[in-house]
């Protein structure tokens, strides 16, 4: 694919591959499902995609764990944003609906580090981080766990995991087909820029239902909201 080698190698010569993947890795949507194959196209063995692409999308987890949340309520707020605020939260909470699961009751005075309902939904969070495809990635993944309220700790164990499940699955996938990397890549760019197009769309549909805005991850006890 020209196109794919012409924009791998442009890359390459502005910022060196490592870096290019490493960046790539950091933009919603791409994150490293692109990365990776874009990287390999650019000359980088499989392993120093997997490892650039795998580092770049796992920087991100943590601040997008703790500022989320804020980012959100302050949108929802504004006038201008307000629509944006309550569309973004409105469809990563319908994502998290899957992860909620029952509260356990602590007796009085004693407190549970790990309980049953926090490794579900951690094994949730990795789970649905660790498919392979648009908008299961680490982005969303922040976003569900931040809903869904499980710790900040817990959160980022559950995210790095699952992004570590799905950078090997690309990069196997790359790997068993080398030959046809560039188009893997391709793919993968227009599938992304198909998903962003949908997210316009239904944004320009959306109709706001509430002003209810969520409370921050507490990162008291490991985040636990009381």
């Amino acid at each position: 694919m020209e196109f794919v080698q012409q924009m791998a190698m442009a890359m390459k010569d502005a910022l060196g591959a490592p870096l290019a993947v490493l960046l790539l890795s950091l933009i919603p949507v791409a994150e490293a499902r692109f990365a990776i194959p874009f990287g390999m196209s650019m000359g980088l063995s499989p392993l120093e995609a997997f490892g650039w692409a795998f580092l770049g999308s796992s920087l991100i987890a943590p601040v997008l764990l703790i500022v989320f949340i804020p980012i959100i309520n302050a949108l929802s707020k504004t006038k201008v944003f307000s629509k944006l605020g309550k569309f973004i939260y409105d469809k990563f909470e319908k994502k998290s609906r899957s992860l909620k699961v029952e509260q356990e009751q602590t007796p009085q005075g004693k407190h549970n580090l790990l309980t049953k309902s926090d490794l579900k939904k951690m094994g949730g969070v990795a789970a649905f981080v660790a498919v392979p495809l648009p908008l299961t990635g680490v982005w969303t993944g922040s976003a569900v766990a931040s809903i869904v309220k499980i710790g900040f700790v817990k959160s980022l164990i559950g995210i790095i995991f699952g992004n570590a499940v799905a950078c090997g699955i690309i990069t196997l996938i790359s790997f068993l087909f080398a030959d046809y990397v560039d188009q893997i890549t391709l793919a993968f760019f227009i599938i992304a820029l198909s998903v962003i197009a949908l997210i316009i769309i239904k944004f320009i549909l959306y109709k706001p239902k509430t002003d209810e805005t969520v409370e921050p991850i507490d990162d008291k006890s490991d985040g636990e909201v009381k």
